[in-house]
């Protein structure tokens, strides 16, 4: 019966979340835009993965001429020093955020079924 039980909690624990979403200590921009880009999962029995090594885009609003380059790092983490104001951030696929004076704006991007999408917060 333990045997069963240590079984069971294993293949619970396997089927958690494999990123570590707490990353406001890994942060060290005073104002801008950071976030965690994932690998999401849309099958049974896989997990969710830093997206480490890739590309986000920002650009002021109505220019088509790239602002900033950032590539996350081996947690998935990414940071840009920004101005306030109001920019697009593009990976995968494009979401338009608003950085508040003195401020930081946290913007998530999850990939996975339908594309994916941007989770944004102030």
């Amino acid at each position: 019966m333990r045997f069963v039980l240590i079984g069971v909690l294993l293949a619970a624990s396997a089927c958690g979340d494999a990123v570590d979403r707490n990353i406001e200590d890994q942060i060290t921009i005073q104002q801008g835009v950071y976030g965690l880009l994932v690998s999401g999962c849309d099958t049974s029995g896989c997990q969710d993965q830093p997206a480490a090594g890739e590309t986000v885009l920002v650009y002021a609003p109505g220019n088509s001429h790239v602002l900033s380059t950032v590539t996350s790092d081996s947690k998935g983490v990414y940071q840009v020093d920004l101005e306030g104001g109001d920019y697009t951030l593009c990976t995968y696929s494009c979401t338009l955020i608003s950085v508040p004076a003195a401020s930081k704006v946290r913007a998530d991007w999850t990939s996975g079924p339908g594309g994916g999408y941007w989770d944004t917060m102030q």
